[in-house]
């Protein structure tokens, strides 16, 4: 009969084994999205607007 310590530690392993896998695999999708950020035109303001009325500029506001 197996040890239940072994078992344990067998399991514990592998949920290990799998977490990294996942991280792998969102560390991986971030850096695609980081490169595709770069290629966007405008996918990110040099600075943030500072002003309410900056914001507003933004926006398209013409009478319906």
């Amino acid at each position: 009969m197996t040890d239940p310590k072994t078992l344990i530690k067998d399991e514990a392993a592998l949920v290990q084994a799998g977490l990294q896998l996942q991280n792998e695999g969102v560390r991986l999708l971030l850096a695609e999205m980081r490169a595709l950020s770069a290629l966007i035109p405008g996918s990110h303001p040099a600075q943030p607007p500072e002003s309410d009325a900056e914001i507003e500029a933004g926006f398209d506001n013409m009478p319906v």
